[in-house]
């Protein structure tokens, strides 16, 4: 191929390809909007909370959580076979519209109701909010097929991946703060409605995409015994492939871990560095760089050690990034013989939270690409369904339970939990790997480099009478 040529299916071909484009302008604009909703139903929650002096902070934070979380396990296989079956197109612009109207209705949750009553109606608005973003993940990825050329694929879907991550870093860590610093919560929920009703129109500008055509003698079958069936055959699918059900571990484990720290975060910016809930970007922030940088420098940091390595590695060093996070207010105040200057112990915690991100990214990536070779086109909604149901469902009891623990028994003492389980797992995956290394090695290893005694002995012929 002459230097002048464009490299067919690489990054630039893809591109040029101006419907993928668009689609993914949809899924940028979707996904930080998304993380900046929740991002501000965090601290509307938290003001509720605070204003009323409500006891246990954060299990009521960490309600909302599941509350976005729970649809993922109800309506996650049945999003899948949606998303391979239906008008993607027409669904997709439903969604939305959908996703603007639930928003809508976090503008009408007025200040003056019972507390009680608002906080019910956050949870009950949030689980719809949340229906409509399960519905809506799986459908987009099974449209990147349609706009992309095969060739294009690998491309096309690690843009989307990169997206992806770095959705949770504008919305969450930089858009979202900055948004609702000068704007305010509910000015940030009016413009979001607005953003997804555009949304909306510009998916009317992908080609349409009509339902596929039915197998012979589908049709017969009834409506609900074909959604059973799909939905156990992306199951049955993920069961027979060891790869692909470690890929799911290794993404759950991150996404949890992500979830229960982005539940005990307000807590721990107000009680443990001393700062306003609104500056919780000044912590999160950090994270958020550290994953785009762990996003942009990991394809040349797995060619040097491998997927595995690099996973087992980050999970012990995300586990004593938490540590250091939970214990240097403590060992500031220690050291400085009273409290330690807070400009200080945001900045060292910032860093341990930027490497915290770049060991995410470094869990993330490798898992999501193991995620995407291992799954047909034919059935990759439904292989990401199935893991959004995993992995929410797994996700439930130590949110949960981790936001009930930081009301008794406090917020550091959680984080040590945490940093404990996750650079246990690290280090426990490290060992096997060495072990594992070993043994191949000893299988593999010519008989000859053992000694001249292990080699056999050579045959003496016998004199015939």
């Amino acid at each position: 191929m002459s230097a002048g040529e464009k490299q067919p299916g690489g990054m630039g071909d893809v591109l040029r390809n101006g419907v993928f484009m668009r689609l993914w302008l949809i899924q940028a604009v979707t996904q930080i909007l998304q993380n900046m909703v929740n991002f501000a139903l965090l601290l509307r929650v938290r003001e509720v909370v605070e204003v009323h002096s409500l006891p246990n902070a954060n299990t009521a934070i960490s309600l909302v959580i599941l509350a976005f979380s729970l649809p993922a396990v109800l309506f996650g296989p049945v999003a899948g076979v949606l998303a391979d079956r239906a008008n993607k197109r027409l669904l997709m612009a439903v969604l939305n519209v959908a996703r603007a109207f639930a928003v809508l209705l976090f503008l009408a949750i007025r200040p003056g109701w019972h507390v009680e009553t608002i906080l019910l109606a956050y949870y009950v608005v949030t689980f719809l909010f949340g229906i409509a973003g399960q519905f809506f993940a799986p459908v987009l990825g099974a449209t990147i097929p349609l706009v992309a050329r095969r060739d294009q694929l690998m491309s096309a879907n690690a843009l989307f991946n990169l997206t992806n991550t770095a959705a949770q870093l504008i919305g969450f860590a930089a858009a979202g703060p900055i948004v609702i610093r000068i704007m305010g919560v509910d000015q940030l929920f009016a413009a979001s409605v607005v953003a997804y009703l555009l949304a909306a129109a510009l998916v009317f500008t992908l080609p349409n995409t009509p339902k596929p055509v039915q197998k012979v003698g589908e049709s017969e079958i009834q409506p609900m015994q074909r959604l059973w069936s799909d939905m156990k055959e992306g199951l049955v699918y993920i069961l027979q492939d060891p790869a692909l059900m470690k890929a799911i571990g290794y993404l759950t484990l991150a996404s949890t871990t992500f979830l229960t720290i982005a539940t005990l975060g307000p807590e721990f910016v107000t009680d443990v560095i001393g700062l306003g809930k609104e500056d919780i970007g000044l912590v999160v922030a950090p994270a958020g760089a550290g994953i785009l940088i762990g996003v942009l420098t990991v394809p040349r940091v797995v060619r040097r050690i491998g997927r595995q390595w690099l996973i087992s590695i980050s999970m012990m060093m995300a586990g004593l990034m938490m540590l250091g996070m939970a214990l240097t207010r403590r060992v500031l105040d220690t050291l400085t013989l009273g409290d330690a200057n807070v400009t200080t112990v945001v900045w060292i915690v910032g860093a341990f939270a930027a490497v915290l991100g770049i060991c995410n990214a470094f869990i993330l990536v490798p898992s999501q690409t193991m995620l995407q070779e291992r799954s047909h086109e034919a059935i990759r909604a439904r292989v990401y369904a199935t893991f959004f149901t995993i992995s929410n469902t797994v996700a439930f009891v130590p949110i949960f339970f981790a936001a009930a623990a930081a009301d008794i028994f406090g917020v550091v003492n959680v984080l040590l939990v945490m940093a404990g389980v996750v650079g246990g797992i690290g280090l426990f995956q490290i060992l096997h790997e060495r072990q594992s290394r070993f043994s191949k090695w000893n299988r593999l290893r010519p008989r000859h480099r053992l000694g001249p005694e292990a080699l056999p002995k050579p045959r003496t012929r016998k004199n015939s009478a």
